[in-house]
């Protein structure tokens, strides 16, 4: 039996849906029999995602290359896709490895780079909401994070970026209503992108994560159960749903 009955036959659009959270979001979306659209900046890796979700067989499955921190490319997407059921937004804080790099301690970190963060990671979101009204008809799930809870050096501008999608997804709750916005805010996950961080940072979230009650990173499948079910759920609105291995406890 599919894990998520209530999303079968239903449309599901997934930005970011490439990789890491996305990806795994998508093909447990599919295996519970919702038809899936995934859209990302890289080509190759978005086929390569788009043939997995296809290979499970049961729900059509469709894959555009959009690069979500530009407003036109992303109202012309909408257009082109049509209605649809649920929308969730995986774009990170960093658009490419030189955007990572900058981001530093606040004192060190250039405007380029903070302006760079908050258009990827905020202004997406943004772009995405206002282009999809009139055609998503139950809900919009938002993406943080917990930096905005618990600091962490060099994420000051991403957690000021997750901190102001979650004032924005309590007032669109109202706005929107009876469309249902939600956010889940995940911990440390171990998905591709922590693969390209120095050796440094890699170290410190091992330490961090050692330190939880649950004494690991999480899995992209754990934090894609969380977004579905809210997808699924038709009372939850206005909630941030943290899946987090206890992180903020500690």
């Amino acid at each position: 039996m599919p894990r998520h009955p209530a999303l079968g036959g239903g449309r599901i659009v997934l930005i970011g849906g490439s990789s890491g959270i996305g990806l795994a979001t998508a093909l447990a979306a599919a295996e519970s029999g919702a038809g899936v659209v995934i859209a990302a900046r890289d080509g190759a890796r978005l086929e390569g995602a788009r043939a997995k979700i296809a290979a499970i067989g049961r729900t059509p499955v469709e894959a555009h290359v959009l690069d979500a921190s530009d407003e036109r490319a992303v109202a012309a997407f909408f257009g082109r896709i049509g209605g649809f059921d649920h929308l969730a937004n995986f774009v990170t804080a960093a658009p490419d490895q030189a955007v990572r790099a900058g981001m530093g301690l606040f004192a060190d970190t250039t405007q380029d780079v903070l302006e760079a963060v908050f258009r990827n990671k905020f202004w997406s979101q943004i772009f995405t909401v206002r282009h999809a009204l009139g055609r998503v008809r139950r809900s919009i799930v938002f993406v943080t994070g917990q930096a905005h809870r618990k600091s962490l050096p060099s994420y000051t501008a991403a957690a000021a970026a997750d901190g102001a999608i979650e004032a924005l997804a309590r007032g669109l709750a109202l706005e929107l209503a009876p469309l249902r916005i939600n956010v889940v805010a995940p911990g440390l996950i171990a998905t591709p992108l922590m693969a390209t961080l120095p050796a440094a940072v890699k170290a410190a979230f091992d330490t961090r994560t050692q330190a939880q009650p649950v004494p690991r990173m999480g899995a992209p499948e754990e934090i894609a159960d969380a977004i579905l079910w809210l997808m699924g759920n038709d009372y939850a609105t206005g909630a941030v749903l943290e899946i987090d291995g206890g992180y903020k406890l500690t």
